[in-house]
């Protein structure tokens, strides 16, 4: 049946039906293939040499033949067949609920990161208003003071011009003053040279001299 199926089937739906599970729950398992693979798939490994030497040693001594052990009944590669599937689902839905546990754990994660950027983003959105609040209240606050602040910068130069112009005079009166000294000091001189010449003349009278001087400089 298999050389037929090869002859007309293609390759690939030969393989679709040999990988069938109604194919091989057809094909009989030995009994000797059977508890081999029975002790593999439990890991027993020391038990599996010890049957396979004592098996094919009593084959060879002529005691026990292959075909003499039968086959397993269906019911029993079966069964085997149920239990493989069985613990690959056990693992595949360990495997899945490893995921899901993963999944869960960063989705609990990603909660906490987002009512933590959402706490934040309500605080900055308070201190934003906050600080609109502040900004409004303190150009109120200045506005009210540039009529103040223009007023005191109008006496600020009124009272620079009024030093300039105090300046200037000071100017004018320090040289009037540095004139009249020297003024004076050449009156003096002149007054002591005259009476260094006119001695044994008049000694002129102090008042002449003074009349002089305001008559000069008055």
């Amino acid at each position: 049946k298999a050389l037929q199926t090869i002859e007309e089937q293609t390759e690939d739906e030969f393989l679709s039906v040999l990988n069938s599970d109604k194919l091989i729950s057809d094909i009989p398992q030995a009994m000797d293939d059977f508890f081999c693979n029975f002790l593999v798939r439990m890991g027993m490994s020391r038990t599996l040499d010890c049957f396979q030497n004592e098996w094919y040693e009593l084959i060879e001594r002529g005691e026990l033949r292959a075909d003499e052990a039968g086959l397993v009944p269906d019911v029993y590669t079966r069964n085997e067949q149920l239990e493989t599937e069985n613990l690959s689902l056990k693992k595949d839905l360990e495997n899945y609920r490893h995921s899901v546990n993963k999944v869960e754990e960063a989705l609990l994660k990603m909660e906490k990161e987002r009512d933590f950027h959402r706490m934040h983003h309500k605080r900055v959105l308070q201190e934003k208003n906050r600080l609109a609040c502040d900004l409004k209240r303190l150009k109120a606050h200045y506005a009210s003071y540039e009529p103040m602040l223009k007023q005191m910068s109008e006496k600020y130069q009124n009272s620079l011009t009024q030093k300039m112009l105090t300046s200037l005079e000071r100017d004018k009166a320090m040289g009037k003053v540095t004139g009249l000294q020297a003024a004076l000091e050449s009156l003096e001189y002149g007054y002591a040279k005259q009476s260094s010449e006119a001695k044994g003349k008049i000694f002129p009278s102090p008042g002449s001299n003074w009349l002089w001087f305001f008559f000069i400089f008055g």
